[in-house]
C-alpha cells in the first residue's frame, strides 16, 4: 500500500521519530495520540459472500495500524517489558514467539532503551548490526509506506537501535532473524 502525503506531513513525521525517541519526557508529549484502532476480525478473502467493500475496509485499517506503528504511535512506545511482536509481516514467524521472548530477556531484560555502550535496545544489536538491518527492510518499507518509510528508515540509520521504538526494533529482529538464519546473531540455539 503505497502512501504519498505532503513534504509538511513528512517533515513532521521525521521530526516525531527524532524527537519522540531522544528523550523519555519528550516522548510522552510529543508520541501521546489516539491510539490506532485494533484489526477487526472478519470474513476472509475466501469465504462465501464477502463483500469486496468491507475486505477493502480491513486491508486500509490494517495499514493505518501498521502507519501508526512506523510513526511512533500506540503501542510502540511502550519500551519496557515483554509484549507480542509489532511487527507481523513477511519475515514474522509466530511459533517462534517464545525465542524471540528469551532472546529480549536474557539480553535486556525486555528493555528497549537498553545501552551498554556497544549494543543498544532490546535485541542488544550493535550498530552495524542496526545499519545492516535499516538496508535489508528499506525495499520493503518503500513498497509498503512509499517515501514517508524510507525517510523514516533513513533517519532510524543514523541513530542507534536504543533510540527506535518498539516496532521498528521487533520489525528489525524479524527481518535478521529470517526464518532462523540470522539466529547465530543471538547466540544460536540458546534459546531455542
Amino acid at each position: 500500500m503505497r502512501r504519498q502525503i505532503s513534504a509538511v506531513a513528512l517533515a513532521a513525521a521525521a521530526l516525531l521519530m527524532v524527537v519522540g525517541i531522544g528523550t523519555g519526557s519528550a516522548q510522552a508529549s510529543v508520541l501521546t495520540v489516539d491510539p490506532v484502532p485494533p484489526v477487526p476480525s472478519g470474513p476472509s478473502v475466501d469465504s462465501p459472500g464477502t463483500d469486496a467493500a468491507a475486505i477493502d475496509a480491513a486491508q486500509a485499517t490494517v495499514g493505518d495500524r501498521e502507519l501508526g506503528l512506523i510513526r511512533g504511535q500506540a503501542d510502540s512506545s511502550d519500551m519496557m517489558g515483554f509484549k507480542p511482536s509489532l511487527y507481523l509481516g513477511k519475515w514474522f514467524m509466530p511459533g517462534k514467539e517464545d525465542v524471540r521472548r528469551c532472546i529480549i530477556d536474557r539480553e535486556s531484560h525486555s528493555n528497549y532503551r537498553a545501552n551498554n555502550g556497544s549494543y543498544f535496545g532490546a535485541y542488544q544489536m550493535s550498530r552495524d548490526l542496526a545499519v545492516g538491518a535499516t538496508w535489508m527492510m528499506q525495499k520493503e518499507i518503500r513498497d509498503e509506506f512509499g517515501a514517508e518509510g524510507v525517510n523514516i528508515v533513513q533517519v532510524l540509520r543514523k541513530q542507534t537501535p536504543d533510540k527506535w521504538n518498539r516496532y521498528w526494533q521487533d520489525r528489525a529482529f524479524w527481518t535478521i532473524w529470517r526464518n532462523g538464519e540470522g539466529a547465530d546473531h543471538w547466540g544460536g540455539a540458546r534459546c531455542s
